[in-house]
């Protein structure tokens, strides 16, 4: 049963793209479902958590609710008969970088032997500008980065269909993670991370499933978040950062609009607080007096039928156990000229 007292209450799978908080995220359903909560850790990078394992695993502890990890890169629409919840957050690509270069800097002495593999020998005792001109050369010689869209679009997945670039961590294809992304019933933003989480909270409520963020939480920011200084169009490695994994500013660019979208939609019909209130009265007022008044109205109803708030109910489409990334690669790899596919 769901807190909502429905049967079937979905699986939350938050498939944790690196570097994109998803410590905060995890946090809040730690929070929100304590021991029913699993972060999984595995060192090796190119592990992935198949529908098999999460049965297994589902098996043992059927009352588990969600989970957390950097290797849930096949996406099963559900497991053992029950249905998942999917989600992902995604990052500007430089921050990304940037993060995950301080990451490896501070703990590189402790990184598994499979992670250090992918990193020059003195990562430690470079500067931050020389470490990512060290991996931008080593990494980007033959093909762009897009970790991001990598992640989602596993090389094994694409190899069924045909599809390669001839990357092991995963293919670089804006057309495959794009129909992935858009099959997830939720996707974040990092930069939006409080309006992200409060529609990713109204969404899992349409489900029947209530989750407690702290909205003023934030987690795994590893100390000086700061840009650094050479991280502009006019420095040579700050130019090559920026214009690197462009995959993933697509993709960024193109959810930022969309989770903006969710939530003014969301602040419509749901009492947010104070503030959005007062966002969208000054926004009103700009255009005439009689939409003040109406926002005003509006902001009233909402804040007074607050706790009998009910959110719209989802079409609840019919329980498969299809796999997201292979749905995706295979109609990827139909659209494509037979000579374009690698075999």
């Amino acid at each position: 049963m769901s807190e909502c007292g429905e049967p079937n209450s979905p699986l939350i799978l938050h498939c944790h793209i690196p570097k994109t908080a998803g410590t905060t995220v995890s946090a809040g359903l730690r929070k929100s479902f304590d021991l029913f909560h699993f972060q999984h850790w595995h060192p090796d990078p190119f592990y992935i958590l198949t529908p098999e394992v999460l049965g297994n695993l589902l098996g043992m502890i059927p009352t588990l609710k969600s989970i957390t990890s950097h290797h849930l890169r096949r996406f099963p629409l559900s497991i053992n008969g029950r249905p998942t919840f999917l989600i992902t957050f995604l990052r500007k690509p430089e921050d990304t970088f940037i993060s995950l270069l301080k990451h490896v800097q501070r703990n590189f002495s402790s990184l598994p032997e499979e992670v250090r593999a992918f990193w020059p020998v003195d990562t430690p005792r470079v500067t931050l500008r020389e470490l990512a001109s060290q991996y931008l050369e080593q990494a980007t010689a033959s093909q762009d980065l897009c970790p991001q869209t990598r992640f989602l679009c596993n090389a094994e997945a694409a190899a069924e269909f045909g599809l390669s670039d001839g990357n092991d961590y995963g293919v670089d294809s804006y057309e495959m993670a794009r129909l992935i992304l858009d099959e997830f019933h939720f996707v974040g933003i990092v930069e939006e991370m409080k309006k992200s989480l409060e529609v990713l909270a109204d969404r899992l409520l349409q489900y029947g499933v209530r989750v407690y963020f702290d909205l003023n939480l934030k987690l795994n920011t590893g100390g000086g978040q700061s840009r650094p200084a050479w991280l502009t169009p006019d420095d040579e490695v700050g130019r090559r950062v920026l214009e690197t994994s462009r995959t993933d500013h697509l993709l960024h660019d193109e959810f930022k609009k969309e989770i903006l979208d969710l939530h003014r939609d969301l602040r419509k019909r749901r009492w947010l607080g104070f503030k959005p209130a007062a966002a969208d009265l000054a926004e009103e007022f700009r255009c005439s007096y009689r939409g003040a008044a109406r926002s005003v109205i509006h902001s009233a109803h909402l804040y007074s039928s607050r706790r009998a708030y009910c959110p719209p109910r989802p079409a609840i489409p019919e329980l498969c156990s299809d796999r997201l990334e292979l749905r995706a690669a295979r109609a990827v790899a139909n659209r494509l000229p037979a000579a374009d596919l690698v075999h």
